[in-house]
């Protein structure tokens, strides 16, 4: 039957509203947009299958000069994974054990929401010190979509920096069991982040490998456990010094320490002479050397030396690390935490290694604002300026505080 024109125009109206509606719904249904975003990611993942991460190609690095002679090719056939390098003596100055008074857990609020442990653990490290908020009040301005899967610790200290006042928040890597208890011991919990292992995968043949913060507020030298606010598990895990030591490998022993401004001379004393950034930089990276030929077998040391080199703006060593941390296999989320092999890439002008590396992590996650920006790179080192600006765009529609992308868009916008 043929409508006529004011039945097509009732039609359009409820059409519209029921679209409308059906928005509303799903913007205001959290568990509806998890569920959905999960099915779709394993549709989309099941007919197009996630593959192990892209290795260095061989052209990619045979025109560059090894450094630290037998290094680089050091066979890993030998050496197991260990974390003891990085382990310095414990400080038998300090108390055997120390806990202290956790910031309150309210579990109608403070369990993470989805893909949100970096927002919900540094609301936890900011209560300790009466802040008021809570994890939504840091992602609204930090991670404004809840699409957005990754909150780097920069992100997190840069919130309280520019945000909260009368705090000041640090950031180092190449932490150790000695540095988690001197800044316990001093009265400062401190936030690490560690591998942490999804309970359902998201794809056919999901790794179950992640990203996750926890909050340390206490240790037992002698029971050998540290106090872990979870915003996943909850308030006062006990974890082993050894879970603790081997989950923080992964990202290259990182920790942030909040404290009142007025401390500073304090926390500049606790971390010694890994208070200069540069000097941190730098004593990681020689550990870290010790440790790849030591262990010339644990992906994790290649990748982080990675990482401290590429801080150190030393790309073409640090492309040859990540090189060999790529043949010998990565987690498939790898790149959505730490982007140190694309920055390296774009450093040493390897467009077509910055672009596979970029695909492979917004295959993995579509939404990365950080790929998307430098899969920008990619374009605009290959010419595509266009192409580059709609990428920037992108990253910015995922998330639109992120200012590298802003950036990115003011030096190459026409």
């Amino acid at each position: 039957m043929l409508l006529n024109k004011p039945q097509k125009t009732l039609l359009l109206v409820l059409s519209v509203i029921a679209i409308i509606m059906g928005v509303f719904v799903f913007n205001h249904l959290p568990q509806l947009q998890i569920k959905t975003n999960q099915a779709l990611a394993w549709i989309r993942l099941s007919i197009n299958p996630v593959e192990a991460m892209p290795t260095a190609e061989a052209n990619s690095i045979q025109q560059l000069t090894f450094w630290l002679p037998g290094l680089m090719s050091v066979e890993a056939d030998s050496a197991g994974p260990s974390h003891d390098v990085l382990s310095k003596p414990l400080n038998s100055f300090l108390p055997g054990a120390v806990t202290l008074p956790p910031p309150s857990f309210n579990p109608q609020r403070d369990y993470q929401d989805w893909n949100n442990c970096g927002p919900a653990t540094l609301a936890l490290g900011l209560r300790y010190w009466g802040w008021q908020g809570d994890q939504f009040t840091i992602s609204e301005v930090i991670r404004p979509k809840r699409q957005d899967k990754n909150v780097n610790i920069e992100e997190l200290a840069g919130y309280v920096n520019q945000t909260v006042q009368g705090l000041k928040a640090e950031v180092r890597v190449g932490g150790d069991l000695a540095v988690l208890e001197a800044l316990i011991a001093g009265g400062y919990p401190v936030i690490i982040e560690e591998s942490f292992k999804v309970e359902k995968s998201a794809w056919p043949g999901d790794d179950l490998w992640a990203g996750h913060y926890i909050l340390l507020t206490g240790y037992d030298r002698q029971k050998q456990y540290f106090i872990a606010q979870d915003s996943y598990h909850g308030p006062d895990r006990l974890l082993t010094y050894d879970d603790i030591a081997q989950a923080w490998q992964a990202f290259n022993h990182v920790y942030l320490v909040i404290f009142p401004t007025d401390d500073l001379p304090k926390i500049q004393q606790l971390l010694g002479a890994n208070w200069p950034l540069e000097d941190n930089l730098k004593q990681t990276a020689a550990l870290l050397q010790r440790q790849a030929l030591s262990e010339p077998s644990n992906a994790f040391a290649w990748f982080n030396l990675g990482s401290s080199l590429t801080a150190l703006q030393e790309y073409d060593m640090a492309v040859q690390a990540f090189a060999k941390a790529r043949g010998l296999g990565l987690p498939s989320r790898m790149l959505r935490y730490q982007f140190g092999p694309l920055i390296a890439a774009y450093h040493t002008g390897d467009t077509e290694d910055l672009e596979r590396l970029a695909d492979y992590a917004l295959h993995v996650t579509p939404d990365s604002e950080e790929a998307l920006l430098w899969k920008g790179w990619a374009y605009e080192l290959s010419g595509d300026h266009l192409s580059a600006i709609t990428l920037f765009n992108q990253a910015i529609q995922a998330n639109s505080g992120y200012q590298e992308a802003k950036n990115a868009l003011a030096i190459v916008r026409p």
